[in-house]
């Protein structure tokens, strides 16, 4: 199976913290592939007409192949790279894609790009840690005090989710709320994605 503009990248690490972050976040309510929920995600996108992983991490120990060097924050990698470090440490990577109701025209697949390579991608965009952290709570998430978005710096679900909910594929709301596991859960529930298959 060859990865398409918007497909979503559920990785599931094999490392403690990624364990800690998958189980963490678990619920017995979710979608059945999800209810222990992904440690990470990333979207799919076009570059120099081949796919394109793009993530926002502090993990990667792989350079960015938009600007040619280690990045800390958000970057972009060949799918196929990313998928087999998964593999090797032990984890998985599962496909999400959008439903064809909600598939991507060709104008909205290069407008997808536009914003991650360009706006994200090139301007260095930080990783969120403060963000990443808040995004795993149960109840502060829902109150009033929970922080407003700052999409200066990013974690990896809060990308997809700002991403998404700019081309309308998401209600629109504080993206930071939106942790891995309880952003494809929203997203499998509202009928937007559906799981394709493990990588």
């Amino acid at each position: 199976m060859e990865w398409e503009t918007g497909d979503l990248a559920a990785c599931y690490g094999g490392d403690v913290a990624s364990r800690v972050i998958s189980w963490g976040t678990a619920s017995l309510l979710g979608p059945a592939p999800l209810r222990i929920g992904p440690s990470h995600v990333a979207i799919i996108c076009r570059y120099a007409g081949q796919p394109l992983w793009v993530e926002s991490t502090t993990f990667c120990r792989r350079s960015c192949v938009v600007q040619n060097r280690l990045i800390s924050g958000v970057q972009a990698h060949e799918p196929q790279e990313r998928v087999a470090d998964y593999e090797t440490s032990g984890g998985r990577v599962d496909c999400y894609r959008l439903t064809d109701i909600n598939s991507l025209s060709r104008i909205e697949s290069r407008l997808l790009s536009r914003i991650l390579v360009g706006h994200c991608v090139r301007k260095n965009r930080s990783y969120d840690l403060a963000g990443a952290l808040l995004s795993g709570t149960r109840v502060f998430q829902m109150t009033r005090l929970f922080p407003a978005a700052d999409l200066e710096s990013l974690f990896c679900s809060e990308l997809v989710a700002a991403v998404l909910m700019r081309l309308n594929r998401m209600n629109h709301a504080n993206p930071t709320r939106f942790n891995p596991a309880r952003l494809l859960r929203s997203l499998v529930r509202t009928g937007k994605y559906r799981r394709m298959a493990s990588r």
